[in-house]
């Protein structure tokens, strides 16, 4: 099955049920290999949420079970869980669009932003990571980010994550995306993720933030980071290449590094390679424009 018949799936699912128990159903909020998230209204309470109905009792209470050990800003507040026909998880409902929605309406993220949304993330993993019973997230990709109404981010769906309390889960059956999942995660025989798995994710992530090329589409990062955002200062660009190393052993072994050297990042500063860069476009400009009108002023780009 596509993903758009999975898609339609669920929007015939949610036309043909009008209420779960107190919730109403109001519509469709997305479709995944787990299945649907609804959006509902608490008559009771006066309050939306957001509700996933599960086929298999295991997932529904595995991801249940996660969320209640876990408590942080960023991640959504489980409010209940019950059986009706099928197994429901009732969530807070997180406002917002997508970071990959939010790229594709608005373009590549400005280093400025990029820096506060990269120490967002990197804290709420350092958080999963470092927890009495860690959990790995394993599926950190755009689409599981929300870019909330206030400008902060929410990490959303669990459905992937497990807990390394449980034991480490290898095999085929991993949960991953294409682009975002570590090399680890892809091996044939001997699959694992642990936390610098998620740390490799972050990477592609912030990548896809600071240039706008999406890993997980064609030409999956063959380009540079400097090739798609030459003004990008060399320090973000070094802790983008340090996240995404293939060798686990190469990379950030904690989030807790990523927020260190972030510190150094994003400052507005035009590094020395910034200002040469800046400088030969301008001699471009002025070349062209002599050529074509020798009475022409130099174009100001500083800003561009």
């Amino acid at each position: 099955m596509t993903e758009q018949d999975k898609m339609n799936t669920g929007e015939n699912r949610a036309q043909e049920i009008s209420h779960i128990g107190k919730y109403e159903i109001i519509r469709l909020l997305g479709q995944g290999g787990e299945g649907c998230v609804y959006l509902a209204y608490d008559r009771d309470l006066k309050r939306y949420a957001a509700i996933k109905e599960l086929a298999s009792e295991r997932e529904t209470i595995k991801e249940a079970e996660l969320l209640q050990q876990l408590s942080h800003p960023m991640l959504p507040v489980i409010y209940d869980l019950f059986y009706r026909d099928a197994w429901y998880l009732v969530m807070e409902y997180v406002r917002g669009m997508t970071l990959g929605a939010y790229i594709e309406q608005n373009g590549y993220i400005g280093e400025e932003r990029a820096c506060v949304w990269i120490g967002q993330l990197a804290d709420v993993l350092e958080y999963m990571h470092t927890i009495e019973t860690p959990v790995i997230y394993r599926d950190l990709k755009p689409d599981n980010i929300m870019v909330c109404p206030e400008g902060h981010l929410r990490l959303i769906d669990l459905g992937a994550a497990y807990s390394m309390g449980f034991g480490e889960e290898r095999g085929s059956g991993m949960a991953l995306t294409y682009g975002y999942a570590a090399p680890e995660q892809l091996r044939r025989s001997g699959a694992y993720a642990d936390a610098r798995s998620d740390i490799y994710a972050l990477g592609k992530v912030i990548y896809y933030m600071v240039t706008g090329a999406d890993p997980s589409e064609p030409p999956y990062t063959a380009l540079s980071i400097h090739e798609y955002q030459p003004l990008l200062s060399r320090e973000l660009e070094r802790l983008i290449r340090k996240c995404i190393m293939d060798d686990p052993q190469d990379r950030y072994q904690t989030a807790a590094g990523i927020r260190k050297d972030l510190k150094r990042c994003g400052s507005g500063r035009y590094r020395p390679h910034r200002r040469g860069f800046i400088r030969t476009v301008e001699k471009k400009v002025w070349l062209t424009e002599k050529s074509s009108n020798s009475g022409s002023v130099l174009l100001d780009i500083k800003n561009v």
